[in-house]
């Protein structure tokens, strides 16, 4: 969550400027803490142009900021008198403010000032403002030696972090009942794919040059993916990019020996391909998506002989998920990110096993979770799994089996790339 700061340089920057950013970096480490968020889910302070690329547009930016925001901060301190007398806040700030109160409401604004300046009390605040929100007050003057500066410090950063409190739950509540980005739309009927049935998938050759080669997805059964982010916070990549990336990470869901792909009007492409090197048809294929810069995989072999075994699914599904996220990573991915698994035309197959009675036939066509995260470490790939295999166990009536024993799938098939997924 984004907590715009506007402030004002009328007064000694040293007793309110300074101070205020103090107070709100400490309010917002401790709320962090309290609330056991990832630094990536925690509040940010923010103000001005801060992390604008190049000339940015400075009114444009700031508003747009401030529209996105989930709390204001405003400084109102007094820093100068009409010839009535009626003390006035820096137009900019008001600007600011008022444009926070048509986009925010009012819950989500704080308004602070230094009352050696004034305003002294909410009666000398301006009408609009005067019966909202109680301001948070402090006194320094411009001679206030270090402790006084510490001291209310300390004191305002404990009444921030109760003001923003409530504000910050609200955000997290909002977010967590977020589905999250749509992504590209799938078949109709079938969230498995993109594609039509019968129709083919192109590509240019891998390593450059004419000529497109097409290719045919295989109908069946299938395990699919989809990693959908949000945005990216730098410029997104172009599909030669991605491409070309090194790490080895784009590639599909299902078993894979060799591989072939390119660049096509979508994107990028990449697929597995027989011993023998037909190109025909394929079974499995991962397309990234410049236009929603997801990523979207398909498997069709796993469940070819119509036998469900969960540790191999739950494999192939948990590594092609810490191998996509990490090149998203790799290309700056970033706010919310959905992650959607499943399988689709189950019915018919059988759950696997070396006795009867650890067989079972499906009882449900298809399976499919969804879900949307901002930190998608380990522990949120066990929550994922956990929930998709206990959708598996349910479309086969199975009883799911133990969580320790998920975990393990999971961490084993993300291998080394733990620590590269936060």
């Amino acid at each position: 969550m984004k907590v715009f700061w506007s402030w004002q340089s009328d007064r000694p920057a040293k007793v309110c400027r300074d101070v205020i950013q103090a107070a709100l970096t400490r309010a917002l480490a401790e709320l962090s803490t309290d609330l056991e968020l990832e630094p990536s889910e925690g509040p940010e302070l923010d103000h001005d142009t801060k992390g604008a690329a190049g000339m940015a547009d400075i009114v444009a930016t700031i508003l747009a900021k401030i529209k996105e925001a989930g709390a204001f901060v405003g400084d109102i301190t007094t820093v100068g008198k009409s010839d009535s007398g009626r003390e006035l806040a820096n137009p900019n700030v008001l600007i600011e403010l008022g444009w926070a109160f048509a986009h925010l409401g009012h819950e989500p604004i704080i308004l602070v000032a230094n009352k050696s300046y004034g305003p002294t009390k909410p009666e000398k605040l301006p009408f609009d403002i005067r019966h909202r929100r109680a301001v948070i007050f402090y006194s320094l003057s411009k001679g206030a030696d270090d402790d006084a500066i510490e001291a209310a410090t300390s004191g305002l950063a404990d009444e921030f972090a109760e003001a923003l409190r409530a504000s910050l739950k609200a955000w997290l509540a909002a977010q967590a009942s977020d589905p999250g980005p749509a992504g590209r739309p799938s078949r109709a009927n079938d969230p498995a794919v993109w594609f039509n049935v019968g129709a083919s998938l192109s590509h240019g050759p891998f390593h450059g040059g004419g000529g497109q080669t097409s290719v045919i997805p295989t109908e069946g059964r299938r395990l699919y993916a989809r990693i959908i982010p949000e945005r990216f916070d730098r410029p997104p990549p172009t599909a030669l990019q991605v491409h070309e990336h090194g790490s080895g990470d784009l590639r599909p869901l299902g078993p894979t020996s060799s591989g072939d792909g390119g660049l096509n009007g979508d994107g990028a492409l990449r697929y597995a391909v027989p011993p023998d090197g037909a190109r025909t048809t394929i079974w499995t294929a991962v397309q990234w998506f410049k236009a929603t810069g997801e990523l979207w995989s398909f498997d069709t072999l796993r469940l070819e002989d119509g036998k469900f075994f969960l540790p191999a699914c739950v494999a192939d599904i948990t590594s092609f998920l810490g191998a996509g996220m990490c090149l998203l990573r790799e290309f700056g991915a970033s706010g919310l990110v959905r992650i959607e698994v499943g399988a689709g035309g189950l019915l018919g197959s059988e759950w696997n096993g070396q006795f009867n009675y650890e067989r079972s036939d499906a009882l449900i066509d298809r399976v499919q979770v969804s879900q949307a995260r901002r930190v998608w470490d380990v522990n949120a790939f066990v929550e994922l799994l956990t929930e998709t295999v206990n959708g598996f166990a349910e479309a086969y009536g199975r009883a799911p089996p133990p969580s320790a024993e998920i975990r393990a799938m999971v961490s084993g098939a993300l291998a080394g790339r733990g620590s590269r997924l936060r």
